[in-house]
Order: C-alpha cells, then structure tokens, then sequence
C-alpha cells in the first residue's frame, strides 16, 4: 500500500508546510515508526517536500534500550534520514504519585518537543494509526468519558501531527506490509507487551476477543472517534462565534458569553464546561455539585459567582461567564519576553506558545486569520522583539483607522472582556506594538506589496 498520498492529503489540508519546512518524526525504530519515517522519507523526496529530522529517546526501561537505539540509529541512516538520539531513564525520572507509562509519556514529548524547537521544525510527526485509535477509544469508554474523550487521539494538537490518522486511515497491518515491501526490519520494544499496562491488555486481549464478532470493529470505533471530534469542533466554534460577538477571537479562552450558556441544552453544559477548563489549564472538569450550582444561577437574574472546585471560580465578566484562579481573579497578569528571530517562546502565565517566522506572502495574509498575522517588520533574522502583557498608556495605530488610539480603548470596542486584556501577548517592535492578536495589527506594520513577510502565530502550549 502507498501511503503518500495519505500523507500529502493529511498536509495539505489539516496540517499544512511551507517550503522548506522541518518536521520531526518521533522514531522508536519500532514497525510503526518505521514505517511513517520510510513513507515521510518518500515524501520529503517530492518537490516541496518538508526536511526531516528523526528523533529517538532511549528510555532506559530495560536492558536492551541502548541496543535498540543503536537500531534505530542503522534505519535511520538507511533512509538518509538525520537522527537525534537522547537517553533519558524514565524510572529515574518518575515525579511522586506518576505512573510509569505516564512517566514515560511525558518525558518522551518534553524530549520530542525539544528536539523540534532545536532543529527549527513546524511539527512533531508521531506513527499513531487507526487501530491505536480504536484502542483509546476503548480505554476511554472503559474509565468513562465525555466528547473529548470520545474523539481519541487528535490528528492535529497543538505542534503534534499524526499523519496516519488522515482519510481513511492507516492499519498496523498496512504498516506491517509496507516494511516488508521495502525489506527493512524494525525493532520490538519488549515493554510494549508488558501486561501490567493497560493499553498493552486492551491490544493483545480485549481488542481481538472483541473483533471476533464485530470484524469491522477497529473502523467503527475510529469512525466513532472522528465523529465526536466533529461534534466537540462544533461546540468549539458556537461557543468562539459568540464569545466574539463575530470579531476574531482573542487568546485565552477562559470566558464565554453568558447568553451562550444559557441556551445550550442542560445535556450540553458539561462538555461547554470541560471545554472551558481545558482552554484556561485546568486538568479537571468541574464535579457535578459545582455544574449544577452554576445552571441555577444560570436560570436566575443576576451576577454569576461560583467556586468550582481545586482553586478555581466561575465569575460574570461584562456579561460574560469567566473561568479564573481563585487567586488571580483580581490579579491582572504582567509578562514580558524577548524573542530572538525567527524563533518562538513560550509564556506560561497564559499557556501560549508564540512563533515568528519570514516566508513567501500567501494570499491568507491578505485576509487576516485568528491566531496569525503577517507582517512587514522592519527586522532581520538575528534580530530580538518582544512580547508582553499590556501596560497602562499602551497606543497604537489600528489596522484602517484614521490614527493612533488607546490600546485600552480599542479592546473596548472589540469587546474584549476585562479579564482578558491581560492575558493578550503583545508583539511589539522598537517599543510599538506591532500586533494584538486576534484583534488587530498597526497599520504602520502592515504589507503593501513585499514578496516575504514575517508570519506571527500564537498556539495554546
């Protein structure tokens, strides 16, 4: 089976590449890696093709990890592919009261993530397919789950792609074949088999009893898994629309309007609510006391004030339902970070992760887009900007008005809610802003007419 173009279709339409881009592709040398990092190879061999780097963690959880690693070293250089190999031992490594496997999760993606960072990459490539996808479904209706749960593992997340789970969908059996074709032999990561994990019991037991009287079960599950990440897109874009007032989005995402809320069908306020919390950081949704609290005081005139649980509070802001620290909640955020271009940098206070970065004019950038903006910047690579928090007497010249306006005013007609404004990360360039995202650039920075421009992306960490 040819799998390129599943690939090209994943990347032209759910994660696209400029030319020339970098992608990491996470490489355990095991089959399924293999066979993404074979087929990536191929597609990095067409014109326009991204660069690849392949990134290995060896992580020390038996004895044959370093033997692995320098397996994966041979197939790696095989493909001509370049390989970043770190050892890192997740035993060691384990914080108080974490599991191994998510030990071993959360060190592998700090590591990949590093790697992409270093090597200047748009995305992580990670071998996830459509028979992993029909496990976590499982996994997830067998712990309980919401819509989130549901749609699995996310195709796209943040800088974290999984090509594999393009349309239709790639089988480990299809992997399996396509090594075979092309004569390469992976490695077997014995720990894959260990049956204390839960995801190793559900593969190699429940999964196959299971299919031998649904045969189509694996399609089913991963259908059943892109249908619900369809229906919590599109609980993302009412509660977006309105929260906007039909302007772009600001950063954040901690807020939605109240009105909002108040027509969605009670059966609906939980996922409304769980979107809510994943969107400021909070690792819990809210238990159910706090949810019914909040639908009464939804149902009655008045302000909402309501403690949710773990240091967090639901407030009305400007007629907004707001989702903040207990602490912070009368706190405004202050932030300042330089950038070195082109590069990105992340601002925990807000969860946020900025990115600038000089490529071809698109006809996109004409347009104007929520999370990014280009510009004509008058920098060079090398140079420093900066990002921060705003500040009292901020101006800058809007994008169409007649001249220069208070920052604090302009936020005001866009209806951005009080307890945001805070939360917005300003690019700024010899002391003015440049940028506001997703209210609106300076007018001095816009392009008129030059072939490059420096693209600024924000992105949720």
């Amino acid at each position: 089976m040819d799998i390129v173009p599943i690939l090209e279709g994943f990347f032209q339409s759910a994660a696209p590449l400029a030319a020339d881009d970098r992608v990491v592709v996470a490489f355990s040398g095991g089959p399924d890696s293999t066979a993404l990092l074979l087929a990536m190879s191929r597609l990095a061999r067409r014109a326009g093709g991204p660069r690849l780097v392949a990134a290995h963690l060896d992580h020390g959880m038996d004895a044959g990890s370093a033997d692995r690693a320098a397996a994966a070293a041979r197939l790696a250089a095989a493909l001509e592919v370049p390989a970043v190999l770190v050892r890192r031992p997740v035993p060691a490594l384990r914080q108080p009261g974490e599991s191994l496997e998510a030990a071993a999760r959360r060190v592998r993606y700090d590591f990949l993530d590093e790697v992409r960072r270093l090597a200047g990459a748009r995305y992580v490539a990670t071998a996830h397919h459509r028979d992993d996808q029909a496990e976590t479904v499982l996994l997830r209706l067998a712990f309980g789950t919401g819509v989130a749960g549901l749609a699995g593992i996310r195709p796209v997340h943040g800088t974290v792609v999984r090509p594999l789970l393009g349309p239709p969908g790639v089988t480990r059996n299809e992997l399996a074949a396509l090594l075979a074709e092309a004569g390469l032999k992976p490695v077997e990561d014995p720990t894959n088999r260990d049956p204390h994990a839960a995801r190793s019991r559900v593969r190699h037991h429940l999964l196959p009893r299971l299919a031998a009287d649904v045969p189509d079960l694996s399609p089913r599950l991963a259908g059943l898994a892109a249908r619900a990440l369809r229906v919590g897109d599109r609980l993302e874009r009412i509660l977006e629309v309105e929260r906007a007032g039909g302007t772009p989005a600001y950063p954040g995402g901690a807020s939605v309007e109240r009105e909002v809320l108040e027509r969605l069908p009670a059966e609906l306020l939980p996922f409304a609510l769980a979107l809510l919390h994943r969107r400021a950081g909070v690792p819990y949704p809210a238990a159910r006391a706090a949810r019914s609290e909040l639908l009464r005081q939804l149902g009655r005139p008045g302000r909402i004030a309501c403690d949710c649980g773990d240091g967090w509070v639901w407030r009305e802001e400007d007629g907004r339902v707001a989702l903040r620290r207990r602490e912070e909640a009368g706190s405004p955020l202050s932030f300042t970070y330089t950038l070195k271009i082109p590069g990105e940098l992340e601002i925990p206070e807000v969860a946020l992760r900025v990115r600038l970065i000089c490529q071809p004019v698109e006809p996109w950038m004409l347009a104007g887009c929520r999370r990014r903006a280009a510009l004509a910047l008058p920098v060079a690579p090398g140079d420093r900007v900066t990002v921060r928090s705003r500040c009292p007497g901020d101006r800058l010249h809007p994008l169409g008005a007649s001249g220069s306006r208070k920052l604090k005013d302009v936020l005001i007609d866009r209806r951005v809610p009080r307890g945001e404004r805070d939360r917005l990360p300003l690019l700024c360039v010899g002391g003015q802003i440049a940028w506001v995202p997703g209210v609106t650039i300076d007018q001095r920075f816009r392009l008129t007419g030059e072939p490059t421009a420096w693209v600024a992306e924000i992105t949720t960490r």
